[in-house]
């Protein structure tokens, strides 16, 4: 049995998207997108791209780091699956949700968003902040249309979720 968290607090921790409209700062959304890596391969025909190497993906305020990412675009050229792969260094997201908020920073071994369909999985050693807020996993998905976190049971430990309410 899943267990589901819908509190926006929680949800606000786990408001991780890459490039993803009203999740980070507005002014994001129209920013443009920057990868750079060490090495990157773009197939057109495919729409299978990859990026290799100390990659940092920039969009305004918002940020990524991977040691691989991969991005695979749908026939209309629209990004339909980007995933940040933590072999040597966990991948790292990172943004200002809403203007002087603290910064939201999201590390996992694998991040998996599918911008389309409004999800993220973050899987393996899952730590995300936000100021004094935390929670950890191993697995956490979340669905940014319904704002719903589902952790689902793990034989290798526990979510934990660390929650400070404002004085």
């Amino acid at each position: 049995m899943h267990r589901t968290l819908n509190i926006a607090t929680v949800a606000s921790l786990l408001s991780i998207a890459f490039i993803s409209p009203g999740l980070a700062l507005a002014t994001d959304q129209k920013a443009k997108l920057f990868i750079v890596a060490d090495t990157s391969i773009y197939n057109y025909k495919t729409g299978i791209n990859s990026f290799m190497g100390h990659v940092k993906a920039t969009q305004g305020e918002t940020h990524v780091t991977a040691d691989k990412l991969t991005t695979q675009n749908n026939k209309q050229h629209q990004i339909r699956e980007v995933i940040a792969y933590g072999i040597k260094h966990q991948a790292h997201y990172w943004t200002e949700p809403k203007s002087n908020e603290p910064i939201m920073n999201a590390y996992a071994d694998l991040i998996k968003y599918y911008p389309l369909d409004e999800n993220i999985i973050l899987s393996k050693n899952v730590h995300v902040t936000q100021g004094n807020n935390s929670f950890k996993g191993r697995l956490v998905l979340y669905n940014m249309r319904y704002q719903t976190i589902i952790v689902p049971p793990s034989e290798n430990g526990r979510a934990v979720l660390v929650y400070n309410p404002e004085k």
